[in-house]
């Protein structure tokens, strides 16, 4: 039926462009839409009649009655906060009068009458409903009640009802694997336990989910055995949670930064660091398997991300519990504040390093300081021949390509730690910001390498040394500014993270130096070689017969150039021939000294033209065609 999934799409849909007014008109609409389906609906021009309460068997035939249960108990729900957002500090400076608190409540309660409506009938066996229908039609009454008793400061009963969905929605969150129920508890459920028991004088180190156990309803005993059948762990607390393989762990209750010690009073910054510091045992067994070359660098990133996120909860717990503090009116001075000042230094820094070694894990190994190409893969196929696939090495576009990306890594790197200077406190540390400065230049430094590898493969040889060198300088600065004393050791067993250790940068080091010495030796043939055809080119004449040509002409040299041979490659060029044209003029060309005789042969021709002529017998003239082809007048 989609209880939950149901009143969630609800509320977004209305919520996310305007405000409770316009969800109590959706809600509205809704239900004047499920009557006229089902039939329920008033007709026009008739009296109005209490509807009567919806039965199982009403559900059973039609499951859209539950819908309209739902978007009953919405209706009124959505009112009452209608009145409540009207009535807040930041719309009028009025406080609430007690008639708008009686309305309030009224709404509440006729909201809790249709919830309680829905769950009486899905609890009997003709409405044909499943126990997840049951369970969160009770979180869902559970949570109106909570509600009411928040608005009428009933704290106990408050944590009491609250209790039951905090716990549904928390099992039925990790069974299902959905982000429905997630934004109910952040929203609704945790805040208002948070709340409660602060007016009740708990501890803050006391977890929400903790006091949710202790505050559960003793007399939803079903619901419990419901619950502990779909999660056995539903009702353990971190006290008595056992540590398992698949991350459950003791929350840390200290935290260090630097030469300062500080202790975790927040209990949800505590489970955030626990659970990281359970995904870092995860990473490093992954490390291992990387190492073996089991493991892909995407996956290992992969295992990064999962601590990551877990340090980032810790960070946004801290910084809400901050924000927490100074609402409450206490000076940035107090020790609390500061120790959480600290705190989110550290938790800050963590989560920025980690990101740095997921980088760094990305570039490849020793930072991504050698490339190699690499090979293409084929498949398995084998060619007419028998004889399989030889590998074809990588292409230039590709080995580019790889670059560009390995650049866009360094860059997230240097920009992670220009972040690290901005928190709380590092700046006035002159000793951490030389070591930042340090790794700033080392990464740098491998950002230009990259940058000149790409210029090396597109033949620029002098852009390739300049960037060489440049980085050659930044690891040479990074070697004489970091400190050995603060640069441990890199070990084997640990992930790659910010730190760097002294024979990292000395192996880098020597590396750049290699390359500019090789670099310097290519730009040196080059510029040798530019200047050796330039001074050719200038004394070479304009146009130079080889020797073959010239031993045809019978032309004889003493100073024989034996790089002018013959030409090769061959070149087209033109050669004597004599044209036709010149046989057929030949009949008409006058030479001097034959004019005379020229003259007697032509008299003579011309003689025996006419006397042919009169020999033959006269013909009668044609008449001529006229017209287009012969025809016409």
């Amino acid at each position: 039926m989609n209880i939950t999934r149901s009143v969630t799409s609800e509320r977004d849909r209305a919520l996310l462009s305007g405000d409770y007014d316009a969800y109590h008109a959706q809600a509205t609409r809704k239900i004047h839409a499920l009557r006229r389906r089902l039939g329920a609906a008033t007709p026009r021009g008739r009296k109005y009649t209490p509807k009567s309460p919806v039965t199982s068997a009403n559900v059973a035939d039609n499951a859209e009655w539950v819908q309209l249960l739902l978007a009953s108990a919405e209706r009124a729900w959505a009112s009452a906060m209608a009145m409540k957002s009207a009535q807040s500090p930041e719309n009028t400076q009025k406080p609430m009068p007690g008639s708008t608190k009686t309305q309030i409540a009224s709404r509440l309660r006729r909201a809790i009458a249709y919830a309680e409506n829905l769950v009486t009938v899905l609890d009997e066996s003709d409405a044909k409903a499943s126990g997840l229908d049951v369970l969160e039609a009770k979180a869902y009454l559970f949570m109106l009640k909570g509600s009411l008793n928040f608005e009428k400061s009933q704290w106990k009963a408050c944590l009491r009802n609250y209790s039951l969905p905090r716990i549904t929605y928390t099992t039925l969150g990790k069974a299902a694997k959905s982000d429905v129920y997630k934004d109910l508890l952040s929203a609704i459920i945790d805040p208002s336990l948070r709340y409660a028991a602060f007016q009740l004088k708990m501890p803050r180190t006391k977890p929400v989910e903790e006091i949710a156990v202790e505050s559960f309803a003793d007399d939803e005993a079903a619901t419990k055995i419901a619950l502990v059948k779909l999660d056995s762990h539903a009702f353990q607390t971190a006290k008595n949670e056992t540590q398992t393989e698949s991350g459950s762990h003791n929350a840390p209750t200290h935290i260090t930064w630097r030469t300062r010690k500080v202790k975790l009073e927040d209990a949800t910054i505590s489970e955030a660091l626990g659970r990281a510091i359970a995904n870092e045992s995860i990473l490093n067994e992954k490390l291992e398997e990387y190492k073996d070359k089991k493991l892909s660098p995407t996956d290992l990133a992969a295992a990064y991300d999962d601590v990551i996120e877990a340090r980032q909860d810790a960070a946004d717990a801290t910084k809400s519990a901050i924000e927490e503090l100074m609402a409450e009116g206490i000076d940035s001075g107090d020790s609390r504040i500061q120790s959480l000042q600290i705190t989110r230094t550290a938790v800050n820094y963590a989560v920025i390093e980690y990101r740095i070694g997921r980088n760094r894990v990305l570039c490849g190994p020793s930072d991504g300081l050698q490339f190699e190409p690499e090979q293409r893969k084929h498949s398995a196929k084998q060619s007419k021949s028998g004889k399989g696939h030889t590998p074809k090495p990588e292409s230039t576009g590709r080995q580019l390509s790889r670059l560009r990306e390995r650049t866009a890594l360094y860059e997230s790197i240097l920009q992670s730690l220009d972040a690290v200077k901005e928190l709380p406190g590092v700046i006035a540390d002159e000793a951490f910001v030389r070591e930042l400065d340090a790794k700033y230049a080392y990464f740098r430094a491998l950002k230009c390498l990259a940058v000149g590898r790409s210029h090396a493969l597109n033949g620029q040889v002098v852009n390739a040394l300049a960037l060489f060198d440049r980085a050659l300088t930044l690891s040479q600065t990074a070697s004489s500014i970091l400190p050995p004393s603060s640069s441990p050791e890199f070990t084997e067993s640990s992930p790659p993270k910010v730190e760097l250790s002294t024979s990292t940068i000395a192996i880098t080091t020597a590396h750049l130096s290699a390359l500019v010495t090789r670099h310097r030796g290519l730009t040196e043939l080059k510029n040798l070689s530019n200047s050796a055809s330039k001074t050719n080119t200038a004394s070479a004449p304009v146009f130079q017969r080889p020797l073959a040509e010239t031993l045809q002409l019978n032309v004889y040299h003493d100073d024989v150039d034996l790089k002018n041979i013959v030409n090769y490659p061959p070149r087209l060029q033109p050669i004597p021939v004599k044209p036709l044209f010149f046989d057929l003029a030949w009949n008409y060309i006058q030479y001097p000294g034959h004019q005379k005789e020229d003259a007697a042969i032509d008299g003579q021709a011309v003689e025996k033209d006419v006397q042919a002529e009169k020999a033959q017998p006269q013909q009668p003239q044609q008449e001529k065609k006229k017209g287009w082809f012969g025809f016409g007048r």
